[in-house]
């Protein structure tokens, strides 16, 4: 993995469960992060920090240039690749159930218990497939508790409740980097991530797990089969999100282990996703990221750059880059589609691209010598956004435009920062 991201390589040997997971990965940024954790299964490794910069998904997706990587997003969200099934017992091999032997760890001190962060859930309803991540808190040895939000999980797992049914799941643990991205991703209902990932990767090979027949990357390490039950909830969380915020406690859908698998392929290497920190950014942010810009320039093709920033937690907060073709009327109209088309953004700053989208010091100068509150600041008041904004009231809150470019019926010299020879 070292030599796929270019990046220096810290084995960090055997951890604690407590903390420590947290405090290498943010104290070791460029390096890829290895570690281990005592009493879980044998041969199993653990890693962080393998994407902590869009350049690593550029090194991942083998582009050169984030346009590049974001036409490889949309490609393979409009052209998933067909899967190829491959023997289950060729590739995994049954142990015993015992989730305290998965490698879940408390991360921060507020959390309320010990994470899985890099937790796949693969299920089916009909011939509607879904992978997506859900962290998932230890209960006991065969049962966890999962946070699941009102996307297409909950859809699914709402459709086999209404059915009477509890439904099948597959808890993936191990996948690579490229199907994790896929698994982050948002592509619409009934396109199945694992697909988009084989678009990716270019592995599509995928086993049907031995009781219910789900269909998971061949790669996996580890894959816990089990139901999602409709009727068990517990208290879920305290847990640190992508704002470094504690999220609240809730009453959350229990994940039932029944059977459990390990890759045959040693060492098995899990992800630790350390919350709130870069890998958590990225993973989430970069498909929006990716989505804004393809949508934003279709619509407005002046648009030259656009960036989730980490001030925003590659999420709240987006910057749009125009050229100076771009009109006022051009710049505004660019903003409103980067809502649309991530709704859970916030603020929106338009620049013209003499300044760089990925330096905050620019960003305020252009704020500062080029915006008039009077005339470029847009406010959308109680509109649809985050419900991890904590000023929102159940995810309803204001939205806030800022265009900071050169005014168009001005001399473009009066607005021009000077170069340091």
């Amino acid at each position: 993995m070292a030599k796929i991201t270019g990046k220096e390589l810290l084995e960090a040997g055997d951890i604690s469960r407590e903390h420590v997971a947290t405090r290498l990965s943010y104290e070791n940024r460029n390096k890829l992060v290895l570690f281990r954790v005592s009493d879980i299964i044998n041969d199993t490794v653990l890693f962080s920090n393998i994407i902590t910069s869009r350049r690593d998904i550029q090194r991942l997706l083998g582009v050169k240039t984030l346009e590049e990587a974001y036409a490889k997003l949309s490609e393979a969200v409009n052209s998933p690749r067909g899967l190829e099934t491959v023997r289950f017992e060729d590739f995994f091999v049954e142990v015993n159930l015992d989730l305290s032997k998965l490698p879940f760890i408390k991360y921060y001190r507020e959390d309320g218990g010990y994470y899985l962060t890099s937790s796949v859930y693969i299920a089916c309803y009909e011939s509607t497939c879904n992978a997506s991540f859900h962290r998932t808190m230890y209960l006991s040895r065969d049962r966890a508790v999962l946070r699941i939000v009102p996307r297409h999980l909950h859809y699914i797992v709402t459709k086999h409740s209404e059915s009477g049914r509890d439904t099948p799941v597959a808890l993936v643990l191990g996948l690579s980097p490229l199907q994790e991205l896929a698994s982050a991703m948002s592509p619409p209902l009934g396109v199945f991530e694992v697909s988009v990932g084989a678009a990716m990767t270019n592995d599509n090979r995928v086993v049907k797990t031995p009781r219910y027949g789900i269909p998971v990357p061949a790669e996996a390490s580890i894959i816990v089969e089990g139901l999602i039950s409709r009727s068990e909830v517990v208290p879920e969380g305290p847990f640190t999100d992508i704002l470094m915020l504690v999220d609240s406690v809730r009453e959350q859908p229990v994940f039932i282990g029944e059977h459990m698998y390990v890759s045959r392929r040693t060492p098995r290497v899990v992800h630790a996703i350390v919350p709130g920190l870069w890998e958590h950014q990225l993973l989430m942010g970069f498909p929006r990221e990716s989505q804004i810009y393809m949508e934003v320039k279709r619509v407005v093709p002046c648009v030259s750059a656009v960036r989730l920033t980490e001030g925003g937690s590659t999420w709240l907060h987006a910057v749009i880059a125009v050229s100076e073709k771009c009109s006022y009327a051009d710049a505004k109209l660019a903003a409103l589609v980067a809502i649309a088309a991530h709704p859970s953004v916030k603020h929106v700053v338009v620049l013209d691209d003499d300044i760089d989208v990925e330096n905050p010091e620019m960003i305020e100068w252009a704020i500062a010598t080029r915006c008039k509150g009077g005339e470029d600041i847009l406010i959308i008041p109680s509109i649809r956004g985050s419900t991890l904004e904590p000023r929102s009231v159940n995810g309803v809150g204001d939205k806030v435009v800022l265009i900071a470019i050169k005014p168009r019926n001005e001399p473009s010299a009066k607005y021009t920062r000077v170069r340091v020879p």
